[in-house]
Formats: structure tokens, sequence, C-alpha cells
């Protein structure tokens, strides 16, 4: 098994500076995004200490080998200790105050492919041309619609669409949805921020992702048209081929 990647994070048409923050670890087949949020530079901080953090605590776990399970159980416990040290970080000084960053990641492991997420950040996977999305938002709309107090056609309009549930740093606890599926030839996942997927419609990446050859034109052309659409948000990609 094979797997190529590419990941690109572009600032967006709205936005004075980038707090997505993307890393791939391609001997370890792990692969991480966050999107920080926070005044000042603080949702840089929050972000970039996510992903510095996991990838760390990784690396580490990958000098020795490890069952799908048990990768599970590692990821699980690296995200609450790194929760641990964004919230208290947070508490360091009063321009760090309430910053707090999304969450995906995956991770590759014998022909397992291992997922979690916190917040609004999502994993995708395209499957002989079909396209599905593996994660759902935690945020205030998802939320509702989980529990019906909220339908469909009334989430279009909803106001408070960006409003996230779940976020790293911001309590002294967080709960990551883990999950993980066995792994198909050909098959395709991607990780994005919200940057990509509040302008694009589902059916748009799944066809601009099917007619790109390799991840490497899949991301830029999903950035280069969600900015066409107006994306005003910053923009990180990560896409995987598996061959």
């Amino acid at each position: 098994m094979k797997i190529k990647s590419f990941g690109a994070s572009d600032i967006g048409l709205g936005r004075i500076n980038n707090e997505d923050v993307f890393a791939q670890m391609p001997a370890e087949q792990f692969f991480i995004l966050a999107d920080g949020m926070g005044g000042h530079n603080a949702g840089e901080v929050a972000a970039n200490e996510t992903v510095f953090q996991l990838c760390n605590i990784v690396k580490e776990a990958h000098e020795k080998t490890h069952s799908p399970d048990e990768w599970e159980y590692i990821l699980e416990k690296a995200i609450a200790e790194t929760n641990t040290h964004v919230f208290q970080l947070s508490k360091t000084s009063k321009e760090l105050e309430g910053m707090g960053t999304t969450l995906c990641l995956a991770l590759i492991t014998n022909s397992t492919f291992i997922y979690a997420h916190v917040g609004d950040s999502r994993i995708y996977r395209i499957r002989k041309n079909r396209l599905a999305q593996l994660t759902r938002d935690h945020s205030l709309k998802d939320d509702l619609i989980a529990s019906g107090e909220l339908d469909e056609s009334r989430a279009l309009s909803f106001p408070y669409k960006n409003v996230i549930t779940r976020a790293i740093g911001t309590q002294e606890t967080v709960l990551p949805d883990i999950a993980a599926e066995p792994i198909e030839p050909e098959d395709i996942y991607f990780l994005c921020s919200d940057g990509l997927t509040e302008p694009l419609s589902d059916a748009q990446i799944r066809d601009i992702i099917t007619a790109s050859r390799t991840p490497k034109a899949a991301t830029e052309s999903l950035i280069l048209e969600a900015k066409k659409a107006g994306g005003s948000d910053n923009i990180t990609v990560i896409t995987l081929k598996i061959s």
C-alpha cells in the first residue's frame, strides 16, 4: 500500500493572518490540521501548540509497534494531554486568555485509517467516486439537528452555524470523536478547515478531487475554487491518496 499526500494552507480573502496550522509526517503516516481561534495571535498559538504537541507524541509512540486499537487509545490520551497543555497556557497571559482550536487528525496503520476530531474541521473519504463525510461537526447547528430541534431546511439559514461546542484548550477537559475503518485501494481521504466547506458544496468538492490526478493538484484546486467562490476564511486542505 502506497500513500501519497499533499497539504497547503491559504489565508483566504477576508483575514489578515492565518490561524490554520497543519503538519504531515509521512514516515509515521500521520496527518493533522488545527483551526485556531482567539484574539490577537492567540488562535495561531493554540493551533501551533496543538499540532506541535501531538506530532511529538505520535513520533515518540511510533518507536514501538502498536495495533490499531492501541493507537486509538494513544491518540485519545494524547488529545487529552494536549488539551490540558493549551488550556493551562491560556491562563498564563491576558493575550492568550480564551484561546482554542479545532482539531482533526488521521493515522494510517495496518491498512486501517484511524481518525479523530474536535470542533468543525472535517475529514472526508472518496471511495468509488462517492463522497462521505466521516466526521460530524461539534457545532451548535449540528447538535440541534442531531437532537431533532432543528431540521435541515431551517439549518441553511441558522444564524449561529459557526458556533462550535467543542474545542481544544477552551475547557479543562475535551471529548474527541475517534474512529477507524479499513482502507480500500484507490481510497482518497482529505482533512480540511471550515474555510473550504463554507464556500464549496460537497458535490463541488467531490468533482474537484475526482478530476484531479494527484493529491497536490486536488489540494491546490480546492483552495483555488474556494477562493473563487468568495472564501473569506483561512483555507487548509490535506489530501491523501491510497494505491
